[in-house]
């Protein structure tokens, strides 16, 4: 498919390019029902967006496929007021999609996805040691499978009221997508075909800056006390860059003792490495290739696609290669009797994703313990020419296994992983007019997939880090693989009813049943104590008898009956109500039925007020209760399979106790809304304020240990969120030829833990290295940072200890702020002459924090430049204090004249050695940042040929693009790294441990509409 690329490129840039016909535009002269037009709702009803009590907000399909990346979620940032889209740095990584803040203390948070009308699998496989910064892979949101080039359109449904509907599955909101749907063609079959490649660069402001000053060591001697034939030796293990000062004197490193090393046996200068770890990475590609296929006639309809991704990422020996072909076809089986069909099937294979969090992650070896005399490109020699563990960070002389790191080639092509995924995505129904008035719909839709994912440790590893299921012994070398399986079927039952019943008056009712059928099944197998057959990765190659295998098989149904009655008044007044029943086999059988409704309405004002300026305006207000019940298997307790005590099975009772007195959780609900559109449709906004009350959540809460367990599922806790949303349109210049349109999205959602259970303070969402925790504190900030601090007098003022450095908090508990932003906006501009187009996108976040393990570490192992410098002596600060170095920092020590005041500090904090040999470590508080962000997200060029161009009848219209994304970070706070970078999609954000640096994006595109 890269040959496809090629050639259209070649063929466009060789074309002549002349001026072509200004493309026509519509009147400004428009009437409000062609204002506020059609959208697609909840169940996939189609809707007047003017009836609606409720915020929704669209998005053409053209604005999620005109970037291509292998996440269409990346192309939704700053695009929706209360969307919250948090992208991802990992390859193939998943998004954090969160509508009007947080709703779920522990449990899911993520909007639901509705593809024509039916709820697909958004699954993320991470494991919570991946969450919480313990190791792992990021897998991806599955999402990701919906080819962008076949929506249509993107509705975002925000409030319960829109979403009440869909019931349980929905309290998060809903993004409802509508797919491309064939058209009658007289001229015959309708083609499609688009071609982009996209070149990735790393952002350097998103990726360490060292200091150069100062080679390998710990205690600010890089140099075994013993020469080796004449000369220093380094001492390899030190993996820090706290030694001794570079002087280009001769002496021994670590490729002197290396076979086939060009140095081998030959001291080399003491020296900055030429080539740094930015060496590493590669340029990253993703070609793109998608083709369709579209006609029809009086009766039938249909749209056939397929598309193609070949992508590389910037790590070494990466690949993601997905194939998704589609089809929906729409057949009238009688004038009154319609069948509609929609198929989706996806393949993806990836090789090599980036390892996450702390453990055997290369990110956190050039983040955080990186010795700066180290070249890298030495390094993929040593790898290249002998296919060895042969690393810098070697043990002895003589031992040349790694003390701490692999070599990084050896690591990313030896101790690669791979996954591949199949989906299977398809509906069926059947549409039947009774009368005019009267409407019956059957629909049958499933969704699911199989995920396998390998995971290799080769032999001569790095032994100490955790590997497979036996996490109670150090694993040498090993192989792991699991199987995943999710499905979900949906069987939906529809009847309508719309009527005028006079000029005046008119109702729209519908009555309906879902069936909800959920399936998660998982197979996890390992290795234990390594491989008995270096390089043969299977389970039954295991040297010990292999972990008994993990398995999982549960399911959950959940039964619905819906009814939705809306009345509209003279075109101005509207009001709408709600009603859902469900029954959900994961919660008791006495509890297992909840109910909840909705009320809705609004008023289009503009049919009241007699004012020509005035285009459109209406309000609207909506109450809405949602419940919803939990995952599977939470009721019973039961006892669950362990590692093996050699040939012993061995089985563990559930630490978190089950409750079968659970009920279903709810959510209130109320906004408040105006929208208006003014001045001939060049000026339009849309504000709305809202209020979400979660309560009754179902948590695993503390109980004592007598109970033999730690935790118990309880009902208890609520968040209560609250905030503003606000969109702007605006067209400032509007020519025959020329317009300037602009958009504004704009959100400041809050979300605060309003109750818990009684006696319990704090819910800690997860514990994170470096002493940090993620919480949820009673009366507090939903997503709280706690660390330790400093120690601060009654002034604020920070003391200082007898050996000048900071005096330390005994816990680690204190708030230092939460992960939520204050507020986001997206700022987009179009800008068009003719049939040229120039747009671009500010994405801006303000507030929040983030936790950075990389800086925490960094301090003591001396590799940022901020560990290097002159004090107020004139010295170097890594100078022994006996020789003028050290620094006096600012705040207070206890006065020695008055035991208990406090006066300026004047004691000088040693700095010649690593803070962790010295114990003068910052507290946690210290590296904890504002997460704010100022992003030019998006620039995109494009020139239209108008079909009259090609004077051709088989070529209807063509444009090129020219796109950049994530060109420049315009403010940040947070230092070598991306801000908005996690380890993954979920509840645990503000935590950062070895982030993959950001890329910029350029992207040329080609489509043709044959």
């Amino acid at each position: 498919m890269k040959k496809i690329t090629s050639g259209v490129l070649i063929m466009v840039l060789s074309s002549s390019i002349a001026v072509a016909n200004a493309q026509q535009k519509k009147s400004d002269t428009v009437r409000t029902q062609d204002i506020e037009g059609v959208v697609v709702t909840a169940l996939g009803i189609k809707r007047e967006k003017k009836s609606l009590g409720y915020a929704t907000q669209e998005v053409k399909g053209d604005a999620v496929n005109k970037n291509p990346t292998t996440n269409f979620l990346n192309n939704l940032s700053g695009k929706v007021a209360g969307l919250e889209i948090k992208q991802s740095t990992n390859f193939g990584g998943s998004i954090n999609v969160v509508t009007r803040g947080y709703k779920s203390l522990l449990g899911d948070n993520q909007a639901l996805f509705v593809v024509d009308g039916v709820p697909i699998l958004n699954k993320n496989i991470n494991t919570a040691n991946q969450a919480t910064g313990g190791g792992g892979y990021d897998y991806g949101s599955s999402v990701a499978d919906i080819n962008p080039n076949d929506i249509e359109t993107l509705n975002v449904l925000k409030g319960a009221a829109a979403t009440a509907l869909y019931g349980s599955r929905a309290q998060n909101g809903a993004i409802i997508i509508t797919t491309k749907r064939g058209k009658k063609n007289k001229e015959g079959i309708g083609m499609e075909f688009s071609s982009s490649i996209t070149m990735s660069t790393v952002d350097r402001s998103t990726f360490p800056k060292y200091q150069t000053q100062y080679g390998q060591g710990y205690t600010g001697n890089s140099f075994s006390s013993a020469l080796y034939q004449g000369s220093p030796r380094v001492v390899f293990g030190n993996d820090a860059s706290y030694g001794s000062a570079y002087d280009s004197s001769m002496v021994w490193q670590y490729g002197a003792f290396i076979p086939g090393s060009p140095t081998e046996g030959q001291r080399t200068p003491w020296q900055i490495a030429k080539n740094g770890p930015i060496k590493f990475f590669n340029t990253g590609t993703n070609y793109v290739n998608t083709l369709s296929f579209s006609g029809g006639d009086e009766k039938a309809t249909y749209r056939l696609s397929y598309a193609n991704t070949d992508a590389t990422d910037i790590m070494p020996n990466s690949s993601l290669i997905k194939n998704n072909f589609s089809g929906n076809a729409s057949y009238k089986l009688t004038d009154k009797l319609t069948a509609n069909f929609y198929a989706n099937y996806v393949t993806q294979k990836t090789v090599g994703r980036n390892t996450t969090g702390y453990n055997d992650n290369i990110m956190t070896n050039f983040r955080q313990w990186w010795p700066t005399n180290v070249d890298i490109n030495d390094l993929r020699n040593l790898y290249m020419g002998s296919y060895k563990n042969y690393t810098w960070n070697m043990k002895s002389i003589t031992d040349l296994t790694p003390a701490f790191w692999d070599n990084p080639y050896f690591q990313r092509y030896q101790n690669y992983q791979n996954d591949s995924r199949d989906r299977f995505a398809g509906n069926f129904s059947l549409n039947y007019d009774v009368t005019k008035d009267i409407n019956l719909l059957f629909r049958m839709g499933r969704d699911g997939y199989t995920m396998i994912t390998e995971d290799r440790k080769a032999v001569g590893s790095y032994i100490g880090n955790d590997f497979g299921l036996n996490g109670t012994v150090d694993q040498p070398s090993g192989y792991a693989t699991s199987q995943y399986k999710f499905s979900e079927t949906n069987y939906d039952f529809i009847g309508t009813y719309k009527k005028n019943i006079t000029d005046d008056f008119n109702i729209n009712a519908l009555l309906g049943g879902n069936i909800n059928v959920q399936k998660v099944y998982s197979n996890q197998q390992s290795t234990s104590g390594g491989l008995y057959i270096p390089g043969i990765y299977t389970i039954a190659n295991s040297a010990s008898s292999p972990v008994r295998p993990l398995i999982s098989d549960v399911s959950k149904y959940v039964y619905g009956a819906f009814a939705q009655i809306s009345l509209g008044y003279k075109n101005t007044y509207y009001l709408e109500g709600t009603y859902r029943r469900d029954q959900s086999t994961a919660l008791p059988e006495n509890d297992a039925v909840y109910w909840y409704p909705s009320l809705s309405a609004s008023v289009v004002f503009s049919n009241l007020i007699n004012a020509k300026w005035l285009n459109f305006g209406k309000i609207r207000a909506a109450y809405a209760e949602v419940g919803s019940d939990t995952q599977a298997d939470q009721l019973l307790n039961r006892y669950f399979s362990q590692p093996s005590y050699g040939d012993i099975p061995v089985y563990a009772y559930n630490t978190t106790l089950r409750n079968f007195e659970l009920r279903s959780q709810s959510l209130k609900n109320i906004e408040f809304g105006i929208e208006a559109r003014m001045f001939k449709n060049r000026l339009g906004f849309d504000v709305a304020w809202f209020r979400n009350k979660a309560f009754d959540q179902i948590l695993p809460l503390p109980v004592s240990f007598a109970n033999g367990a730690i935790a118990k599922t309880q009902n208890a806790g609520e968040l209560t969120t609250k905030g503003f949303e606000v969109s702007i349109n605006a067209t400032p210049i509007k020519t025959s030829n020329f317009s300037w349109d602009l958009n504004l999205n704009w959100s400041n959602p809050w979300t605060k833990v309003t109750a818990l259970s009684p006696g319990i303070e704090n819910i800690t969402m997860g514990r994170s290295q470096g002493g940090v925790s993620i919480n949820a504190p009673l009366n507090g900030d939903y997503g709280s940072i706690w660390t330790s601090d400093y120690v601060r007098d009654s002034n604020g003022q920070p003391i200082v200890g007898a050996n000048g450095a900071y005096l330390v908090t005994d816990t680690p508990t204190y708030n230092q702020g939460s992960f939520q932003a204050k507020w986001t906006a997206g700022l987009n501009n179009t800008i068009s002459y003719k049939n040229f187009s120039l747009s671009f996108l500010i994405d801006w976040k303000k507030g929040g924090k983030v936790y950075s393990l990389d800086q925490f570490y960094g301090y003591g192992t001396g590799v940022y430049p901020d560990s290097v410098g002159i004090n107020d002596l004139g010295n170097p600060i890594r100078n022994t204090l006996a020789n003028g170095g050290g620094v006096i920092l600012p705040g207070v020590m206890q006065d020695p004249n008055n035991p208990g005041s406090y006066i300026p500090n004047t004691i000088r904090l040693d700095k010649s050695q690593s803070s962790q040999v010295l114990g003068t470590d910052l507290p946690g508080a210290a590296f904890v940042y504002d997460a704010s962000f100022i992003k030019l997200r998006e620039v995109s060029i494009t020139y239209r040929f108008d079909k009259d161009f090609f004077n051709s009848k088989f070529i209807q219209g063509m444009s090129v693009s020219l796109i950049g994304n994530n060109l420049w970070i315009m403010h940040k706070n947070l230092p070598y790294s991306d801000p908005e970078a996690g380890l993954s999609s979920g509840n645990i954000q503000g935590y950062q441990s070895g982030p993959m640096p950001a890329t910029r994006n350029i992207s040329f595109n080609v489509k043709v509409n044959f």
